[in-house]
This record gives structure tokens, C-alpha cells and sequence, in this order.
């Protein structure tokens, strides 16, 4: 309860904070804007800097809605690091969905804080609802480590 909480927390916090933050610093090795499908791609050792949040990837696409300009969709891709205060969240993919609320990461997902420590193969959070839903493929199992500190 305590893991899915903590998981909860960082991840919520940090979609919401960077589809509506003020200021957003990105730096990659490239980026490539395609105005006609309103995506910007940021390749190459990406780092995402936001007010009390850091993410690194690989690979960070945003897409804006053609009609409203806000985002759509933010998709992380390959040793994807996402850090707030304490907590630190891992794995290959993830993506945000703002106008439904829903974040999603898969492959490898783990995350720390303090002592306890999750991992799974996916992750589901529905914001709107705070339903988090951890799953692993029929090979593994959604594994918890949790350390009492008393």
C-alpha cells in the first residue's frame, strides 16, 4: 500500500507539473520539430529539468493537439529515469495522457524510495480515478520489498 502510494505520488506529480508548468528546460543531442503533426522529438541523451523534477531519456517526444496547442501525449523511450525528492522511477517506455489522465510505463519498471523498492512490467495510473495497477507478464511477477525503518 505504502509502495503503490509513493509510486502514485511521483508519478502524478510529475505528468501534471510538466503539462502544466510555466517553464520546462529540455536538452538533448538533437531535436526535431514536425510542425505539420505538431510532435517535437528530442533525441540523444535527453534531460528534462522542471521546477522540483528531473527525467532522463533516451528518446522524448511531445505532441501537441492540432486545434488547442496543448499536449497530448508525452512519450518517453529507453533508460527512462524520472527523480522527485526522494523517489526514483525506471524503465523503457513511458507515456502521459493528459486529456484522460492516464500515465503508463512498461518494460523493466522499478521504483525506489528509501529502502522499498517495486518492480514489475508495467504500470498503470489513472489520476483522475487514483487507481495505480502493477503488472508483470506470465515470466516474472510484480515483486515488493518493503524495509521498515523502526
Amino acid at each position: 500500500m505504502i509502495i503503490k502510494f509513493l509510486i502514485s505520488k511521483l508519478i502524478i506529480i510529475f505528468f501534471i507539473s510538466i503539462s502544466h508548468s510555466k517553464e520546462i528546460k529540455i536538452s538533448s543531442e538533437s531535436l526535431l520539430i514536425d510542425r505539420e503533426n505538431n510532435i517535437s522529438t528530442f533525441s540523444g541523451s535527453v534531460y528534462v529539468e522542471e521546477k522540483d523534477m528531473e527525467i532522463w531519456a533516451d528518446k522524448l517526444v511531445i505532441k501537441l493537439n492540432i486545434d488547442t496547442d496543448e499536449i497530448e501525449e508525452i512519450y518517453a523511450q529507453n533508460n527512462v529515469k524520472i527523480i522527485r525528492e526522494n523517489i526514483m522511477a525506471t524503465g523503457e517506455i513511458g507515456f502521459y495522457y493528459p486529456f484522460i489522465d492516464e500515465v503508463r510505463i512498461i518494460e523493466n519498471v522499478e521504483v525506489i524510495e528509501k529502502n522499498n523498492i517495486i518492480n514489475c512490467d508495467e504500470l498503470v495510473l489513472d489520476i483522475k480515478n487514483s487507481i495505480s495497477i502493477m503488472k508483470s507478464n506470465s515470466n516474472n511477477r510484480v515483486e515488493a520489498t518493503i524495509t521498515n525503518t523502526n
